[in-house]
């Protein structure tokens, strides 16, 4: 259905209803799910509040949302999605490789690319994530570590997309872009516990249990694969621990394969994936071509678009073994002292 026709059929629609339920009853009751019951009612009255329906993400999400509720949640929509464009491009000028036509190509590329459209689709805040990251490699790149770990801790609107890129760099012995990124989760973290107090953090933990047993939010992990519970968090550990031993091994390599590693790493081990979340690979691509790696190694991107690009009918496990072969590409770490530098920007 085309986005015009339905608004409010998307994600961001749940993150408005935080944003009001934050303004109308208090930031301690932004999870309760008989308020967002309440509101989802009363926005798209007739559609069903099924499993999907909630508000999940960190309160930053819906502060971010909060001009939105000045202008109503269709008009909020259109506005987000002129802003996650907005994210893409930036997020192609700071880290595309190449220059002239071939930068255009990327960008063009990522567009047309499904899991990229649906992301801009469903108003996920993907590309404002990849934004993040891109600009924490362009910070670090250029001597501010600190800077560059105080942005990427902006991606909390989105974790699970990146959070083992700070195991990655921390292990590699990039502490300070660790350090920054710390210091930002943990301001965030404690004004988000003060205002949402116990009695939000009671109801955050109930919806989270409840999204565990939801299939959907695992169709995209090794967990639909080896079934939840025990094999998949036997899984998430042994990937987490293969991506820190990889980081160490990689530890004298430039910035970005280090940040693709994380990406990678933080894809493999979740267990909580959708088809939108593949997006924050458009910047992973495009980093990984800054490593200068291999033609062979550059043309297996090829398989890792199309086995996204076409999730839905083949299912969850072609794109994840491509991912994971990527993963073992970089796991192992180049010989060539010039890997080390990163590349021309």
């Amino acid at each position: 259905m085309p986005i015009w026709a339905d608004p409010l059929d998307n994600d961001l629609t749940l993150v408005y209803i935080g944003a009001r339920i934050g303004l109308e009853h208090g930031w301690s009751h932004i999870y309760a799910l008989s308020l967002q019951h309440q509101l989802f009612s009363q926005m798209r009255p007739g559609v069903p509040f099924g499993d999907g329906e909630r508000f999940l993400s960190p309160p930053p999400a819906a502060w971010l949302a909060l001009p939105l509720t000045a202008v109503g949640p269709q008009a909020g929509f259109f506005v987000w999605l002129a802003v996650s464009v907005a994210a893409l491009v930036a997020a192609w000028w700071l880290a595309a490789p190449g220059a002239g036509l071939v930068r255009i190509a990327w960008l063009l590329g990522a567009m047309a690319w499904y899991p990229v459209q649906y992301s801009l689709s469903l108003g996920q805040p993907v590309t404002l994530v990849l934004l993040a990251v891109v600009a924490c490699w362009r910070l670090a790149e250029s001597g501010r570590p600190y800077l560059a770990g105080a942005v990427l801790g902006l991606s909390v609107l989105k974790p699970q997309l990146t959070i083992a890129v700070p195991l990655v760099l921390i292990v590699a012995g990039h502490w300070r872009i660790a350090a920054g990124w710390a210091v930002t989760i943990a301001v965030l973290g404690i004004v988000s516990l003060l205002m949402v107090g116990t009695q939000g953090v009671s109801d955050y933990r109930s919806l989270l249990t409840e999204a565990q047993g939801v299939v959907n939010n695992r169709y995209f992990t090794w967990a639909f694969i080896v079934g939840p519970g025990a094999p998949s968090y036997v899984l998430e550990v042994i990937v987490i621990a293969v991506g820190g031993a990889a980081a160490y091994a990689n530890r004298r390599a430039g910035m970005a394969r280090l940040i693709v590693l994380g990406l990678l790493t933080s894809m493999l081990s979740a267990t909580y994936w959708h088809l939108q979340d593949f997006a924050i690979l458009v910047g992973a691509a495009w980093l990984f071509i800054h490593d200068e790696p291999a033609q062979w190694q550059r043309a297996w991107l090829i398989a890792v678009a199309l086995t996204a690009e076409l999730a839905w009918p083949w299912g969850p496990l072609p794109v994840l073994i491509a991912v994971a072969v990527w993963f073992a590409l970089l796991a192992i770490p180049r010989s060539s002292a010039r890997h080390a530098q990163p590349a021309a920007l």
